[in-house]
């Protein structure tokens, strides 16, 4: 199997990377409902946050774990790179988008990441492969379509285009699309770089950019930073809980889990995985609210969840 981003090597090896995969969604998930905890602060806080701390335990565990084998300045412009795509670009283009033009657009349009990151990893892949995955692709697309459908509101609410926030969102897929599959190949052409420690020299890097952007908006840190209230100060508890979270959780230890999958699994599977964050993100504000998804929307996750799995079996068998 001469696949983008795939190893050759024992099968347990692989499921276990399929495994890592699975949680990695799980903790990006976290993202759609931190919103909603945090509704007393804006995106920018959250997401000011959520840099902080991962890149405050990035740099922790690059001194204490990883101050022996220095980077190179290339690696770091990568890191770099790879940090300003995949986590800041993206949470200001999605947060414009959704101010922009709506989330009933925005939402749809985000759930092409998997299908596109399936297609560009795999272009060159034997047709023979391509029939093979042909059912499997078709359920997770159908699938997520009916997921994203209802979650938007599509059906019951009139759509409101704005074109730049249309093209904020169609930059971000473009974008995140990119990073997902440099970012296999970067891991793939250096093995003696683990993921823990590619993981740490990206929130370094994101935590620098985070910080020199707030310095150009120095007239407005006042706003990025959260205030407690004397009358509530559960809320700036909350505030740093559910950041920190984010930060260590859906950041850092996310992005470790991303990379050693995304360095042993084909990146047509890694693509179709993404599709998990969108079901894991609607299962976790379900329990926040304390309701059940709409009985097409939970037939959609199954349908996509089904379709993950055939593909996976077809990959994985190799």
């Amino acid at each position: 199997m001469n696949v983008l981003g795939a190893r050759q090597g024992h099968p347990g090896s692989l499921y276990g990377a399929t495994l890592l995969m699975i949680v990695a969604t799980s903790l990006w998930g976290v993202s759609f409902v931190a919103p909603l905890i945090l509704s007393a602060y804006s995106p920018m806080q959250i997401t000011f946050g959520r840099f902080f701390f991962y890149g405050i335990v990035s740099i922790a565990i690059l001194l204490s774990t990883y101050s022996g084998r220095p980077l190179g300045v290339r690696a770091w412009i990568r890191a770099g790179a790879y940090g300003l795509a995949g986590n800041i670009l993206f949470s200001i283009l999605v947060s414009f988008g959704i101010q922009d033009t709506g989330a009933e657009v925005c939402i749809p349009m985000i759930g092409l990441l998997p299908i596109c990151v399936s297609i560009a990893g795999n272009r060159h892949l034997p047709t023979a492969t391509w029939r093979r995955l042909l059912v499997p692709f078709a359920m997770i697309t159908v699938g997520l379509g009916v997921v994203v459908v209802v979650q938007s509101g599509l059906l019951v609410h009139s759509l409101r285009f704005s074109w730049p926030g249309v093209a904020a969102i169609a930059v971000t897929v473009i974008v995140w699309t990119w990073y997902a599959i440099s970012n296999s190949r970067f891991l793939r052409d250096n093995p003696g770089i683990s993921s823990g420690h590619w993981s740490s020299a990206i929130g370094v890097a994101t935590f620098a950019l985070a910080a020199a952007i707030a310095g150009f908006k120095a007239t407005q840190i006042g706003n990025l930073m959260p205030v407690a209230s004397a009358s509530h100060p559960h809320e700036l508890f909350l505030f740093v809980a559910v950041t920190l979270v984010l930060g260590v959780g859906a950041s850092w230890l996310a992005t470790i889990l991303f990379n050693r999958a995304s360095h042993a699994l084909p990146m047509t599977l890694v693509g179709q995985l993404i599709v998990l964050e969108t079901i894991f993100g609607i299962a976790y504000v379900c329990l926040y609210q304390r309701s059940l998804p709409p009985l097409s929307q939970a037939c959609g996750m199954a349908l996509s969840i089904a379709g993950i799995w055939l593909s996976a079996r077809e990959l994985l068998k190799g």
